[in-house]
Formats: C-alpha cells, sequence, structure tokens
C-alpha cells in the first residue's frame, strides 16, 4: 500500500472486523523482494498489500495472524535474515514491524489521514514501547532532509545505525504521503477492458465509463458508468485526478478533453491516438480559447516509448507503465522511502 491508503484501508477493516495487524518493512539491508516502507494490512481473513510474497510474506502473515489474538501485545519488531532463516536467495536483512490495531485507534487514525490530506504529507511516529501516545504526528509537510533515521530510542534521540538493536528502538518514524490518485478511464472499447484488467493488479482506485447504454455495469471488478454528460461528470472528479480519455468516438473525446482541461487541478490528461488526432485536438482548442498553458497539459500518444506494439494488451500495459511512472514511484526518505 502506497502513502496514506493503508489508513483507509484500516478504518474500513475495523469498522467491519474490529481489529487489524498494520505489518511495515522498516530496514531493508541488501537484496529483498520490496523496498523499505512497504506495507501490508492483515485481518482474520485475509490481507492487502505486500511485503514481497515468499516465504517472509507467508512467515509473516502468520505472525500479524497470531498477533491478532494477543491483546497484551501492541506490536513486534523482528528482524528476518532471508537467507539463513527463511531460505531465500536474495540474501537480504529485513526488519518488520507488526502493530495491532484496535477500535482504539480509530480516532488518532482518522485524524492523521484529515492532517495529510491538509498537508500533502507527514512524518508519523509510532511508540514502539512504555506507555503514553502510540501515535503522533512529527512533522506536517514534505520533509526537507531526506535519508533521516528510521527509530530513536526512549529519549527521542535519532539512531543514526540503518538497523540499530532492537531493544534501543523505543520509536518508528515515517513518512507518510497522499494516496495514489484516483483514475478516471472514459471509454470500454478492447483499450479501455485491457487497461481496466492490468490496473485493477495495482492500488490505484479506477472509476470507468462509457456513453453506450449497452456498456453500462458488467465487464468485471470495476462497473462501467453511464457516461451522459461529459462535462458534468469532470465537474465531479477530485483534485489530483488522472484522467485517460479513450472512447469509440473522436467528438466524445474532444468533449471530455475540453472539460478536463479547463481545471487546472487535474493532475493528468491522457488521449489515446496519433501524433495527427493530437494536432488536430490542439487546433481545436486553440481556437476555442483554451489557453496555450492548458492545452500543454494535453499527453497524446498515451503510454511510455518502449513498449511496442497496438494490441490492446501492449497500449495497456504502456500506459500502466506510464501511470506507475508519474503516481507510483516511491522516493527515499524517512523510513527508506518517501511513499
Amino acid at each position: 500500500m502506497v502513502g496514506s491508503d493503508w489508513i483507509a484501508a484500516a478504518l474500513k477493516a475495523l469498522g467491519t472486523q474490529g481489529a487489524a495487524v498494520l505489518v511495515t518493512q522498516c530496514v531493508v539491508e541488501g537484496s529483498a523482494p520490496r523496498e523499505a516502507g512497504a506495507r501490508m494490512l492483515v485481518t482474520a481473513d485475509g490481507f492487502q498489500g505486500t511485503i514481497g510474497g515468499g516465504n517472509l510474506e507467508h512467515h509473516v502473515l502468520d505472525q500479524a495472524r497470531a498477533l491478532l489474538g494477543r491483546a497484551e501485545l501492541a506490536c513486534l519488531l523482528q528482524d528476518y535474515p532471508l537467507g539463513p532463516l527463511l531460505s531465500q536467495c536474495c540474501g537480504g536483512h529485513v526488519r518488520i514491524l507488526l502493530e495491532r490495531l484496535t477500535a482504539d485507534d480509530v480516532d488518532g487514525l482518522a485524524e492523521v489521514a484529515r492532517e495529510v490530506a491538509k498537508s500533502g504529507g507527514l512524518v508519523l511516529e509510532t511508540r514502539l514501547s512504555g506507555d503514553g501516545l502510540r501515535r503522533r504526528v512529527l512533522a506536517s509537510g514534505v520533509p526537507q532532509h531526506l535519508n533521516l533515521p528510521a527509530f530513536a530510542d526512549a529519549s527521542g534521540t535519532p539512531l543514526m545505525q540503518a538497523r540499530p538493536p532492537r531493544s534501543a528502538c523505543a520509536f518508528y518514524r515515517a513518512f507518510v504521503g497522499p494516496p495514489l490518485p484516483p483514475v478516471y478511464v472514459f471509454g470500454a472499447g478492447h483499450v479501455g477492458r485491457a487497461l481496466i484488467q492490468v490496473l485493477a493488479a495495482s492500488e490505484m482506485s479506477l472509476h470507468w465509463f462509457d456513453g453506450r447504454p449497452e456498456y453500462e455495469g458488467g465487464m468485471g471488478a470495476v462497473p462501467v458508468q453511464r457516461l451522459n454528460a461529459p462535462g458534468d461528470t469532470v465537474a465531479t472528479l477530485p483534485p489530483g485526478a488522472i484522467c485517460l480519455v479513450l472512447t469509440h468516438a473522436h467528438e466524445l473525446d474532444y468533449e471530455i478533453v475540453r472539460a478536463v482541461l479547463r481545471r487546472e487541478d487535474i493532475a493528468f490528461c491522457g488521449l489515446i491516438g496519433s501524433g495527427t488526432k493530437r494536432a488536430r485536438f490542439l487546433r481545436r482548442l486553440a481556437a476555442d480559447g483554451a489557453p496555450a498553458h492548458a492545452i500543454a497539459r494535453l499527453v497524446c500518444p498515451i503510454g511510455l516509448p518502449g513498449i511496442e506494439g497496438k494490441t490492446p494488451f501492449a497500449i495497456a500495459l504502456s500506459v500502466a507503465a506510464q501511470l506507475n511512472a508519474i503516481a507510483g514511484q516511491p522516493v527515499r526518505g524517512v523510513s527508506g522511502v518517501l511513499e
């Protein structure tokens, strides 16, 4: 899970099941399947996110479910040498924090989520031992100095080693950024279906629209919503949204693109098509009075270069890689990553 997505997932799980375990990979030394900062949320009957799979994840899932039944324990900090202990040939060493979450954590987590939404990110300090407040916001906003130590001792003094002795670690500090931006896909044709299938494996929130009534509803885990008035639909999108326009009709594409580019708070406007289609859209937008800075935001064709092919699957892979590059890349920081 990326950014503060784990908070929303935790609040939902606590509302339905009453308890969950947050798993955070705090430290990575050497090679490991996932980076520092990777998280999972574990409940009695399932889990979300991944710390890389394999024997490590299997073992940690067992520990997390055991912790669900240990009311006397709030957290565990564990080290795992991947080669000697777990027979994983990547051979690195990871430190895992398991935190038992209950209804007592709901208000605090909700407050952290609100603060992230206000500030764009924060450093969250989690107490690992002793009495007092379990979590507090250490600093709001994106840290100016990256690669800060992840652990501090009982006095709050940062422990400078990447993996200090567990007995010395009284606090864990990590950056919590905003959740991944939601993705709005306009068009349920062959490319739209392929794209939704590929993106469904990500942690992005997906929303799918098509103007044809026969496409409404079905087609898998993400329902197709009826697109009646593109301008009205675009006006309801949240700030920071990613929009991908690939409908069956160029006139409809243009109507959606024009509405999206009127909103300066939309993070990305991508249009399927050729260079010729792009040139025509740019001329038409200029003739319609769209300002130059808005027109410049149109990305067409969509997708990263280097992934060849015009099949729906190839296009979907290329677009998914582009979205990962703009929305899903971790930045190194307090806990090993700024998510």
